[in-house]
């Protein structure tokens, strides 16, 4: 997705991926907070929902209106970076992408990012956003305060301390409460990242991970659906003032651009129209997968260039089911024999107490499985769901999953506390859609 200019309006169609296409009545793009509460007022006159909408790169029809769609695209930037404790407040359009230089520049930083960053900061919180690293939580964890714009039109400031019900629940909040418009979240001092990736045996790979991630700063490893190798990336903090290096420009424009974006491109179209070919190119794709080792900035190592459009399904089960999960996994997966090569993700993240994150309250393990955008069905995307389904697990919520509100019920310890939030919030639904009300109830 092309990085949006301060002060531009995108033509909204259809989410990142394509699968989900948008339609809605009108597409406002407020400047201020004072036209966001006369949008609320308008909506709320003509009997329509408003329904906020970030980058639009979720896979699932989280951010799908069903009447007018409002952006905070030309609601960007940074408010104010506290000095005393370095908490850094960003009006809620600013993009991740965005909040990396803006950070640097004041000699601070996320300490964990996911490895996407063309979302929204309130997009990215409102649907758990998160990366990996056994000591980290995902973004919405970061917050320490927020902002939102409530249907009766007021700005409400809610943190620990004030309005702390409201805190909790909107800080992932899937849109559901609210415009959030203003976000505060923690930051560390500046540092850089020790970046290295490397071929090893899956079995190994997997078996070792909860010991292996628990040790480096952020871990996480790929593999292809019934191959026998991974790749493993290891990303660790070093003093701000290392030296940077890197693999060198053309090189890494062919290992991240050619080989991790356009060798999965080819090899996926040619498994689907010759199945047989999948177990040559499984693994020549393996061994072409990015490998190396590279020091920089965080914002420039956390995050990998998506070139390759797909559809995606991630499924967080507790870390202390991971083996057994995987072990099923990759068992179901070598019967079904999937005709593609896209690789699977794992990553790890720790609890949080947040009332709807995926790893709220249990150490989290994270498996995420892709499509490719020309396959014809989701078939594979299913089994894999259903397949960790059985083993407690809870569906990203800005991804694909098959999950509806008696199900999501008994996953989440808290999910009465936000009930009652959104229902004294919002009764009338201004922010709802049928999507949202198939996940949380009407």
């Amino acid at each position: 997705m092309a990085k949006i200019a301060l002060g531009s309006a995108r033509d909204i169609r259809a989410n990142w991926s394509g699968n989900v296409a948008f339609s809605p009545t009108e597409v406002v793009h407020p400047r201020s907070e004072r036209e966001i509460v006369h949008h609320i007022a308008r909506a709320t006159a003509h009997g329509t929902t408003l329904r906020a909408m970030g980058a639009g790169h979720s896979f699932s029809p989280i951010a799908k209106p069903n009447g007018v769609t409002l952006t905070l695209d030309r609601y960007r930037g940074l408010v104010s970076i506290d000095k005393d404790t370095g908490d850094v407040t960003l009006r809620g359009g600013t993009r991740l992408w965005e909040i990396g230089p803006l950070l640097a520049r004041h000699s601070r930083a996320l300490e964990v990012m996911g490895d996407i960053d063309r979302q929204s900061i309130s997009g990215a919180i409102s649907t758990g956003t998160h990366g990996t690293g056994g000591r980290f939580t995902g973004v919405c964890g970061l917050v320490t305060g927020l902002k939102i714009m409530l249907a009766n039109g007021d700005a409400v400031w809610a943190d620990r301390e004030h309005n702390v019900k409201l805190f909790e629940a909107a800080r992932l909040g899937l849109g559901a409460l609210g415009i959030i418009v203003e976000v505060r979240l923690r930051t560390i001092p500046l540092y850089k990242l020790h970046r290295r990736e490397y071929a090893a045996p899956l079995e190994e790979t997997a078996a070792r991970f909860l010991e292996t991630s628990a040790v480096q700063d952020h871990q996480e490893f790929f593999f292809v659906p019934g191959g026998k190798r991974a790749v493993v990336r290891e990303l660790n903090h070093v003093p701000a003032e290392s030296s940077s290096k890197g693999m060198g420009r053309v090189r890494d424009f062919v290992e991240s651009e050619v080989v991790g974006n356009g060798a999965f491109a080819l090899a996926n179209r040619l498994v689907q129209a010759v199945p047989v070919s999948k177990g040559s190119l499984s693994g020549a794709v393996s061994t072409l997968m990015p490998a190396g080792e590279a020091v920089h900035l965080p914002y420039r190592l956390f995050v990998t260039s998506r070139r390759t459009r797909f559809r995606e399904c991630e499924m967080a089960i507790p870390a202390c089911r991971f083996d057994e999960a995987f072990d099923t996994l990759t068992r179901t997966l070598e019967r079904s024999t999937p005709s593609l090569i896209f690789p699977l993700k794992v990553r790890r993240t720790a609890a949080d107490d947040v009332w709807l994150s995926t790893a709220s309250e249990r150490d989290t393990v994270y498996i995420a499985a892709h499509n490719p955008c020309h396959a014809k069905n989701d078939d594979y995307l299913r089994l894999v769901h259903d397949t960790l389904a059985e083993f407690e697990g809870r569906p990203h919520w800005g991804k694909m999953h098959w999950l509806k509100e008696a199900e999501l019920r008994s996953l989440y310890p808290r999910w009465n506390d936000f009930a009652a939030v959104r229902n004294e919030l919002d009764p009338d639904r201004l922010f709802s859609t049928p999507y949202l009300d198939s996940l949380l109830g009407g």
